[in-house]
């Protein structure tokens, strides 16, 4: 019996540390623990690829495969960590490129989860591509010398590693904190913006959705930064790969919010966001004039500048495809958007008004002008995924 239970240490005396060397020691309620956490982790990440293939109906594009390249990224750090941290027979040097490769793809590879999902509402190609250069910059800058350390704490120079390997450790933890927290608050900013113009009624909830999602992947960053400030490598890096796939699924809240957004067919430049009900409700009032709108709040001057900026949606949810429209000329200061576009469309000679339309050609082009031109547009939500997989073209014709 004593030889059996050589190897047991007290749950209070575990060593968490990067100074533990070989096989995790023998305690029943660590190993539970940490089988319970990497369990998690592998469930949480299955289901994750299960809903990828089931949300996209087009199986391609940067956002959908960083999704899917994290997700493998999750599986095989978790499993590198066990094969590491549980006596087996596995070649070392294997083991470590395993957990190395896995934590790479999911670290990264969220990243570019983050920097894709933002061609939905940043407009500045210049941001992105500069966002995107931070990225590959920072991963090659700190997961480079992980890997390095990684592989010396596997020699018998193990001491010779320890103090680089903690230190470069707390320093990537941070960078990649700080990383993730830019692009989030980037993507809140905008978003709000955008929605300011097209969906005034909306913009509380789905914003505070999003700050309270940023404020929980904020918290588990916390949590891994703290595990490393404290010098708790190993219990960092059993919650590590549960963390990323926590993330992932909330990456998905995100998104489903987006699609509602469309699928309801709220479409920007209505002023207060009409639902469907509100549009249906207006088939029984009389019949409008060619300048008249069917929605009072519809009169809501809009900036260029902004309306350029925001993601652009067609029409196509409320009603019949409008006229071809030619560029606005700036209007007066103490004239309403509505205004200026009834005036052009007079000029125009467009003021032809169909009653079967839920929409007049005025207020058509009034909707155009502040969400984009026909050949840069969503017309339903297919449309909207293939923007948000960032190779977004215009639609298909």
């Amino acid at each position: 019996m004593a030889e059996e239970c050589v190897h047991f240490v007290k749950f209070s005396d575990y060593d968490w540390t990067f100074d533990r060397v070989g096989w995790l020691p023998w305690n029943p309620a660590a190993f539970c623990l940490i089988a319970a956490v990497c369990a998690i982790a592998y469930w949480m990440s299955i289901e994750v690829l299960v809903l990828v293939y089931v949300t996209f109906k087009r199986h391609a594009g940067i956002y959908f495969w960083s999704i899917i390249f994290t997700t493998i990224g999750i599986i095989l750090q978790n499993t590198g960590y066990i094969l590491l941290s549980f006596e087996n027979t596995w070649p070392v040097i294997l083991v470590v490129v395993i957990c190395k490769i896995g934590w790479i793809m999911n670290v990264t590879g969220f990243s570019i989860v983050l920097w894709s999902r933002l061609h939905l509402v940043v407009r500045s190609q210049r941001i992105l591509k500069w966002l995107l250069v931070i990225i590959l910059i920072d991963g090659l800058v700190c997961h480079t010398p992980i890997a390095v350390f990684e592989f010396g704490l596997m020699t018998r120079n193990h001491n010779t590693y320890y103090r680089p390997m903690q230190i470069m450790e707390r320093i990537q933890q941070t960078v990649f904190t700080i990383q993730e927290t830019i692009m989030s608050c980037l993507y809140i900013y905008h978003t709000r913006k955008f929605l300011k113009i097209g969906y005034p009624m909306q913009t509380r909830k789905v914003v505070g959705l999003l700050l309270l999602v940023q404020l929980l992947v904020i918290a588990l960053d916390v949590i891994l930064t703290l595990f490393d400030y404290t010098d708790k490598f190993t219990l960092k890096c059993t919650v590590h790969p549960l963390v990323y796939a926590i993330k992932l699924k909330l990456e998905f809240i995100v998104l489903n919010q987006l699609q509602s957004l469309v699928k309801r067919g709220l479409n920007p430049g209505l002023g207060a966001a009409h639902s469907l009900e509100d549009a249906k409700s207006s088939e029984n009032r009389p019949s409008l004039s060619p300048t008249q709108s069917p929605f009072p709040s519809a009169r809501v001057p809009v900036p260029r500048e902004l309306a350029r900026q925001a993601p652009r949606f067609e029409a196509g949810f409320a009603s019949k495809a409008g006229p071809v429209v030619s560029e606005l000329d700036k209007s007066s200061p103490g004239e309403s958007m509505t205004d200026s576009l009834s005036n052009e469309g007079a000029m125009l000679g467009r003021g032809k008004h169909d009653s079967n339309q839920m929409l007049t050609e005025n207020d058509e082009y009034d909707l155009r002008v502040l969400v984009g031109r026909a050949d840069d547009v969503v017309e339903k939500p297919d449309d909207m995924e293939r923007q948000y997989l960032g190779s977004w073209g215009g639609a298909r014709k």
